[in-house]
């Protein structure tokens, strides 16, 4: 009993020692003083401020785009891959999986200054296409994983059921097969829309001049005089990525709930 309450405190420390930062952000965006300064004051006058505020509302405007864009790009790419992979032999397969899901091994950083690199090296500009094209290469694995772990699960019985009926390839992919991915692949869009909201780093490298991002935006206000809107927003960012997580987690629960019933019918 003893070691389980030292266990629970532990683990109570590192849970606090995580969150306590992030919850002090949130709960300073509704402080009414400018400096963060104690006593607290309940106020929305930062969010009033932050509505006003041009700059941050169009880069966060331009990140939930990108974020959106390289969602649907990542759901498609990855309902692709995996189905596709479906027919390739063990070697190509697990070939194919290792390059697919690399990008997760490989720093943002060097990711970024590769891409920029290779702009320069085709004397080519930076431009949009090339923020679409990196933000889906760091993003793409993690909807691949949920669509691999997805598709492992189903039955492969039922295509056969299907086919024995008379349905083509067509009508089973559109009848089975699709509806049982489907929520891997919102799952799959949630995860890829989230890393791409939030990611700097090959924003910085390879955004165009004149168009910024919300990470990049309150990276150059922290540098030049942080603000209150800062805190608001950035809750606005935690609420995002929560409301991103329960969806996800719901998703998956339920899909996990009806293999299992599945299979104990």
């Amino acid at each position: 009993m003893k070691n389980g309450a030292l266990s629970k405190l532990y683990i109570l420390g590192i849970l606090l020692f995580l969150y306590t930062p992030i919850f002090v952000l949130m709960l300073m965006s509704f402080n009414e003083s400018r400096y963060n300064t104690l006593p607290f004051v309940f106020s929305l006058k930062w969010y009033e401020a932050l509505k006003d505020n041009t700059t941050l509302m169009t880069a966060m405007n331009n990140s939930l785009y990108i974020a959106f864009v390289t969602g649907i790009c990542c759901v498609i790419l990855g309902t692709l891959f995996v189905l596709g992979s479906q027919v390739i032999s063990g070697k190509w397969k697990g070939l194919f999986s290792s390059m697919m899901v690399m990008p997760l091994s490989i720093p943002w950083l060097i990711m970024g200054l590769s891409l920029l690199l290779m702009i320069r090296a085709f004397q080519m500009d930076k431009n949009m296409f090339f923020v679409f094209a990196g933000h889906i290469i760091i993003s793409l694995p993690y909807s691949v994983l949920v669509l691999q772990a997805r598709i492992q699960a189903l039955d492969s019985a039922l295509d056969e059921a299907s086919a024995s009926l008379g349905a083509n390839a067509l009508t089973t992919f559109r009848r089975i097969t699709l509806p049982m991915l489907a929520p891997a692949m919102v799952a799959g869009g949630f995860l890829s829309f989230m890393m791409s909201f939030d990611n700097f780093v090959i924003s910085y490298f390879l955004i165009p001049a004149g168009i910024t991002t919300l990470p990049i935006e309150i990276q150059s206000s922290i540098k030049f005089g942080f603000t209150p809107e800062i805190n608001a927003v950035s809750t606005l960012i935690i609420g995002i990525s929560l409301v991103c997580l329960a969806v996800v987690g719901a998703i998956m629960g339920s899909s996990l709930k009806s293999i299992f019933n599945g299979g104990k019918a």
